[in-house]
C-alpha cells in the first residue's frame, strides 16, 4: 500500500509539468482475432474450455475514446469497451459437476463465456515527445458470466465486479517516418486473483489518422471458494485511430 501511495504521489507531482498544453481527443476501433484456452470450475471438477466445451477461436471488437486537457493535477481520461464472448455447443466425453448439477457423457452442452468489460482509465502524461508515456489507474467493470446448459439443467457464474488495475501506455515514434511502436498494459494481482491485459503493436500515422496491427493477450485468474476461472484470450488485432 505504501508503494502504491508513493507511486500516485509521483504521478500527481509530474502531472503539473507534463500535462497537455491544449485540449486533445483521440478515438479508435479494433478488430481482434481471439484464441481461447483455460478452465472454469464451480464445484469439485475443473472444466476444460477446449476439451469439454469445444472453445477454439472467435472474433471480438474494442473501441475507445480519450480526452487530454491542460489542467494540472487532474488526470486525463480514457474510456474503452472490449467485446470478449464465445458461445459453443459441444457433446461431452466425460462427466463433471457444475453449480451442483451433474453433466454426463453424451450430454450436449450449450455454453457461453463472457468476459466483456468497460474500462475507465485515469492517467497522467509523463513524457510527450518521440517517446510518449502515460501512467495511471484503470477501473475495469466486467459485465459477463460463465453459463452452461443442457436439457433440464443450467448453471452460471456471474462475472460483474469492478476491478482496479495499474495502467501504462508507452509509444515510440520514429521521427520523419510516420511509423511507431506501442505497448499498452493493465495489470493487477491480489492473493490468488490476477488480471493481465497486454497489447503490443506497430502502426503508421498520416496526419490525424493511424493504422495499427499487433497482438493482445488477456489473462484472467479468479478464485472464490469453489468457483474458479483461469482463462487466456489472445490473438492478433487490427485497428484505426484518430487523434485530434
Amino acid at each position: 500500500m505504501k508503494k502504491q501511495l508513493l507511486a500516485m504521489a509521483v504521478l500527481a507531482g509530474a502531472a503539473s509539468v507534463t500535462q497537455a498544453d491544449i485540449i486533445g481527443a483521440s478515438a479508435g476501433a479494433y478488430y481482434w482475432k481471439q484464441s481461447w484456452d483455460g478452465d472454469v470450475q464451480s464445484g469439485p471438477d475443473s472444466i476444460d474450455t477446449k476439451k469439454d466445451l469445444g472453445y477454439d477461436e472467435d472474433n471480438g471488437t474494442s473501441i475507445y475514446v480519450a480526452l487530454e486537457h491542460p489542467v494540472p493535477v487532474l488526470p486525463n481520461i480514457r474510456l474503452q469497451r472490449t467485446d470478449i464472448e464465445i458461445s459453443e455447443k459441444n457433446q461431452l466425453s466425460r462427466n463433471f459437476t457444475f453449480e451442483g448439477d451433474v453433466y454426463t457423457v453424451a450430454d450436449t452442452v450449450d455454453s457461453t463465456t463472457d468476459l466483456t468489460h468497460t474500462d475507465a482509465t485515469f492517467y497522467y502524461e509523463l513524457l510527450d515527445n518521440w517517446v510518449n508515456l502515460d501512467l495511471g489507474l484503470t477501473v475495469r467493470m466486467f459485465d459477463g458470466e460463465v453459463r452452461l446448459a443442457t436439457t433440464g439443467r443450467e448453471g452460471s457464474i456471474e462475472l460483474d465486479a469492478p476491478v482496479p488495475m495499474l495502467y501504462a501506455n508507452a509509444r515510440f515514434n520514429l521521427p520523419l517516418t510516420g511509423l511507431y511502436a506501442q505497448a499498452v498494459g493493465n495489470v493487477i494481482s491480489v492473493s490468488d486473483n490476477s488480471v493481465t491485459d497486454l497489447a503490443v503493436g506497430i502502426g503508421y500515422e498520416v496526419a490525424v489518422v493511424s493504422l495499427e496491427a499487433g497482438y493482445r493477450s488477456f489473462d484472467v485468474s479468479l478464485e472464490d471458494d469453489d468457483e474458479e476461472a483461469g482463462i487466456t484470450v489472445d490473438g492478433v488485432y487490427f485497428g484505426i485511430n484518430i487523434d485530434i
